[in-house]
């Protein structure tokens, strides 16, 4: 038998599924091709919106998922850590590309992903505790 940890990795691997599954694609097609024209676009701050809500979603999956009594850390890890894990891939790819970095733009993301994590890991602790209490 195996020592309890401190995370349900099965809850993570579902908030990071679902943050990656709905906040990437916008995110990268706001990167890759709204950043490249000339002219700024309408597009940007819809698909802002969707990334953030996808990061919301995420981290209240995991947090409503999660059952180790740690919604909030649940939440921010499955959703935060996916963005991460995302901006270090693509940072790679620029340095591959010689392309440039831009670490404010990267932190203001950060900034807004940590948010929406913490906002979606607060919307699944009460989701979690109206299911709990329906028993």
């Amino acid at each position: 038998m195996t020592a309890p940890t401190r995370f349900d990795h099965q809850a993570l691997k579902a908030g990071a599924s679902i943050t990656l599954m709905l906040a990437v694609p916008p995110t990268l097609i706001a990167r890759f091709v709204l950043d490249t024209q000339e002219n700024s676009s309408g597009w940007a701050p819809l698909l802002t919106l969707i990334a953030v809500a996808g990061f919301i979603i995420g981290a209240g999956v995991a947090a409503q998922q999660q059952n180790r009594l740690t919604p909030l850390l649940h939440g921010v890890i499955a959703s935060t850590g996916s963005f991460v894990v995302v901006q270090a891939a693509l940072v790679i790819v620029k340095l591959f590309l010689s392309s440039d970095i831009r670490f404010g733009r990267m932190l203001t993301s950060l900034s807004v992903s940590l948010v929406a994590s913490v906002v979606g890991s607060l919307l699944g602790m009460f989701l979690a505790n109206q299911n709990s209490q329906k028993k």
